[in-house]
């Protein structure tokens, strides 16, 4: 079993609640790097990064990565 943590930036819509914009990231840095960027492509919303850790199983994504991302993230393993 091998672990890969993404980024993701997330942005507070008004009636959906916290949602991923755009491709998750390998490191927090180059995520926050686009914050600015998420920040005034929003209008001023509120923008965080979110980790997450996903667990390989055989080069491929567990069951339970893979619900986390369709769930949490809205992105197909």
């Amino acid at each position: 079993m091998e672990k890969k943590t993404l980024f993701f930036t997330m942005v507070m819509h008004p009636s959906e609640g916290w949602m991923r914009v755009g491709r998750p990231y390998s490191s927090r840095k180059i995520a926050s790097e686009w914050l600015p960027f998420v920040r005034g492509a929003w209008r001023g919303l509120k923008a965080k990064i979110s980790q997450c850790t996903v667990r390989l199983k055989d080069g491929k994504v567990c069951e339970k990565s893979r619900r986390l991302l369709d769930a949490k993230y809205n992105i197909e393993a």
